[in-house]
């Protein structure tokens, strides 16, 4: 809900990070207006190996896109009549028209930033056991992300419902989570990202979780978890 939103500007850590990844100042970051700004990031592999040429976050007064060079003029022009209005869908489909065009084969993500820190993390009992990094049934996730991992199994050892930890940073930790189609509305992802919530935050770092706009479920999961919003969020990313 809007009235549970953390606008940037109020959380230093996020905001620090976020200045970051989009390759801009904090300054920029925190001014009011909608500013369009080409960064080397955009060009080079990220977390993972992944590259991301277009990153949008709104702020409360406006909102930060970042860009790969070639395509900063376009983006301008798209965007140059709505210089006053905070990010947003509509903005977002725009970007999403021209990440498709530039690069179609990418994958995009229109929807919100979450957090949970000490404040605001409402711990769940869990099932979920971290998975020893020698267990060959995890070789593939192992291959995928570079933080803990923690899962619920059927009797047969099976991993059905996970979540990983992506270090993004030395303070943001951001949680992927998944669960098996047949094991869903068990209340298990609920479980798994709160574990790994509880991981991160004794690790003294911020837990940030990211979903589409349009995944209600992944919306409860996190809400009902404490998460509160942090900003909108565009990414193209191949």
């Amino acid at each position: 809900m809007l009235e549970d939103r953390i606008r940037v500007g109020q959380v230093a850590r996020l905001d620090g990070f976020h200045a970051d990844q989009l390759g801009c100042s904090r300054a920029v970051l925190e001014a009011p207006g909608l500013h369009v700004v080409a960064s080397a990031r955009r060009v080079r592999p990220g977390w993972g190996g992944y590259t991301v040429p277009l990153l949008a976050l709104s702020t409360s007064g406006g909102g930060v896109v970042s860009v790969r060079p070639d395509v900063l003029d376009r983006v301008r022009v798209e965007l140059a009549s709505r210089t006053e209005e905070t990010l947003g869908e509509p903005h977002f489909e725009r970007l999403r028209r021209i990440a498709q065009s530039v690069v179609p084969y990418a994958y995009n993500l229109s929807g919100y930033v979450l957090f949970a820190d000490a404040d605001h993390f409402q711990r769940l009992s869990s099932r979920a056991e971290q998975v020893d990094r020698r267990d060959s049934r995890a070789a593939d996730l192992r291959r995928r992300f570079d933080g803990e991992i923690f899962a619920v199994r059927t009797t047969r050892g099976d991993i059905v419902s996970w979540a990983a930890i992506k270090l993004k940073s030395d303070e943001v930790w951001e949680i992927a989570v998944v669960t098996e189609p047949s094991y869903r509305g068990q209340g298990l992802a609920k479980e798994v990202v709160s574990s790994a919530t509880d991981y991160i935050i004794s690790q003294g770092r911020t837990s940030l979780y990211v979903h589409d706009r349009t995944n209600a479920a992944s919306a409860r999961v996190c809400r009902s978890l404490g998460y509160v919003e942090y900003a909108e969020q565009f990414f193209s990313e191949y």
